[in-house]
């Protein structure tokens, strides 16, 4: 399995853990907010993103067994490999922890993994998720209301997260989300950034007030799940 980009010191994408970052390529997704479009569109023959071969990563991350203590797999998709369920195996055994970002559209894979922590995007609402352009044949919201019920019911750490876009995700949707993650351990709320977009056009959406975002963190903490402030 190869990757196509290292980041190669985090204190920010895993919490509580000095890590190290890995990006694969490709989704399934066609979110009009993406901030990582090189790993979106086109092909891994044609993208200018470096690639790393597992073999390479290995080499790295165990010149860095002792000051690193977790890796982060993010994309594009992760879980759209079966390979990764061999990967995530294989850092563990370096004696590193794992987490894994995922858009939650692969609810098989995600049982299989043996991952530390999971990082689920709740894009919005059920209701508008044809407003995130999924590429599958399946019913996406069978997908997701998969994946929820099993991290919800299981013993891996996790989070769910929603990227404030105000094109597809409102106050009421804030509301049917929270009904639907009832009794979650965390949710995060983030905000729209303007820039770098997958579609030109959403570097043009004016992100919400801080004010507003501010509102939605305090109605996830009202509804007693643990949020970032």
């Amino acid at each position: 399995m190869d990757f196509y980009g290292l980041q190669k010191v985090t204190l920010l994408d895993y919490p509580n853990e000095v890590a190290a970052t890995l990006f694969t390529f490709g989704c399934n997704m066609r979110c009009p907010f993406c901030h990582n479009p090189e790993l979106v569109i086109g092909d891994k023959k044609s993208t200018k993103q470096k690639r790393y071969s597992f073999d390479e990563i290995k080499s790295f991350l165990t010149s860095r067994i002792g000051k690193l203590t977790g890796v982060c797999i993010t994309g594009g998709e992760p879980l759209l490999y079966d390979e990764i369920v061999d990967v995530v195996k294989e850092i563990k055994a370096l004696g590193f922890k794992v987490k894994i970002d995922t858009n939650g559209t692969n609810p098989k894979l995600l049982k299989k993994i043996d991952a530390d922590y999971i990082a689920m995007d709740i894009k919005t609402s059920l209701d508008k998720y044809d407003l995130v352009n999924f590429t599958g044949s399946e019913d996406i919201r069978d997908l997701i209301k998969e994946s929820v019920d099993f991290l919800l019911s299981g013993n891996i750490d996790y989070e769910f997260r929603t990227t404030a876009f105000p094109d597809i995700f409102d106050i009421d949707d804030l509301k049917r989300v929270l009904d639907f993650i009832k009794g979650a351990r965390k949710y995060n709320i983030i905000q729209f950034r303007p820039r770098n977009t997958l579609f030109s056009d959403s570097v043009k959406v004016l992100p919400y007030s801080e004010d507003l975002i501010n509102s939605m963190k305090k109605m996830v903490l009202d509804s007693g799940i643990e949020t970032n402030l």
